[in-house]
């Protein structure tokens, strides 16, 4: 055990068994379960607000969370001798969920929507005034991606990256033009049967499956908001289906397992494919082009550029069976 967080786990009512080091924190094993301690990497508030959700979480019987742990002082974070703040929170043994493997990408949908059953009466429940966020600011991505041609445009000199950005640009620029004008039509936000907490960064690493490979414990909170849950099930969906080269039979299991909790309609199906059918990767590409360093540019962009057009096929043969099925 480090000396100079001695201090930290005595400030906690649980007595340490053994520290083991992983992903930059340590688990500890104690004599009331498994718990992770973690620097701090948000401010006060938003931990705070974390606790708030995740408590409703637990009051409502979703509980295999990684919810925060109070020290002896009742406070939701511990200085180190060197006034470096520490958050305890309760973590799980297992594995990570296996994008490959059928049964765990059906425990993963499962989950999250017991997760939005929840997250939507822990907000009806919620007495605050509280800000559902807007997703899909589909406008202002294109400016940022129209802004990059622009700007490549102006160079004297281009280096493969850019030239292949702009033969590209024209194909994506028109997909984000047409998402804007889609999205803004069916205002998919508006419906309010999906309304609620978010995990906001769902996938397989936000999952760990415990036990006989039928339980999972959710981590990962980073991110939670208000807002339309259709998001996290979007995302899930589309990291899993790629994950799987593209078989719409993975996506289509992921909507089907998870319209058996939470029903979706039309609208839902719709907003799913237009989120889809936007190019997030290509104004990735471009926002990290424009905020990196110009004079020496990654090898990764040129590698992410390859790879975004070699899937592009694949993926729209993905949103063109889905439009055939749901829409």
């Amino acid at each position: 055990m480090a000396e100079k967080m001695t201090e930290v786990y005595g400030a906690y009512d649980v007595q340490i068994m053994q520290v083991m080091r992983g992903r930059g924190a340590f688990v500890l094993r104690t004599d009331k379960g498994i718990f992770q301690l973690k620097p701090m990497d948000v401010n006060p508030s938003r931990l705070a607000a974390e606790y708030e959700f995740k408590e409703s979480l637990v009051e409502l019987g979703f509980d295999s969370i990684d919810y925060c742990v109070k020290n002896k002082d009742e406070e939701l974070y511990t200085c180190d001798r060197y006034g470096n703040p520490y958050v305890l929170r309760r973590f799980f043994l297992g594995r990570e969920c296996n994008p490959l493997n059928q049964q765990d990408i059906v425990l993963g949908v499962r989950n999250l929507a017991k997760l939005h059953q929840v997250g939507r009466e822990a907000f009806k429940r919620s007495e605050r005034d509280v800000h559902l966020r807007v997703t899909g600011d589909f406008k202002k991505r294109n400016q940022t991606v129209k802004r990059v041609n622009n700007y490549i445009l102006r160079q004297k000199s281009k280096r493969e990256f850019e030239t292949k950005f702009l033969k590209t640009y024209d194909y994506f620029y028109e997909q984000g033009l047409k998402c804007q004008s889609e999205y803004e039509a069916v205002k998919a936000l508006g419906n309010e049967a999906h309304q609620g907490y978010c995990h906001g960064m769902y996938n397989h690493h936000s999952l760990v499956i415990t036990g006989d490979d039928s339980m999972v414990g959710t981590i990962s909170f980073d991110k939670f908001y208000l807002g339309n849950q259709m998001d996290d099930l979007y995302h899930y969906a589309r990291k899993m289906t790629e994950k799987n080269d593209y078989r719409f039979e993975v996506f289509a299991t992921i909507l089907e397992e998870y319209g058996r909790v939470n029903p979706l309609n039309q609208e839902d199906y719709k907003y799913i494919y237009i989120n889809y059918c936007y190019p997030e990767k290509y104004y990735k590409l471009a926002n990290q082009y424009m905020n990196g360093t110009k004079n020496w540019l990654s090898p990764k962009l040129l590698e992410k550029m390859d790879k975004l057009t070699e899937d592009e096929g694949k993926k729209q043969m993905i949103l063109d069976k889905m439009k055939k099925k749901y829409l």
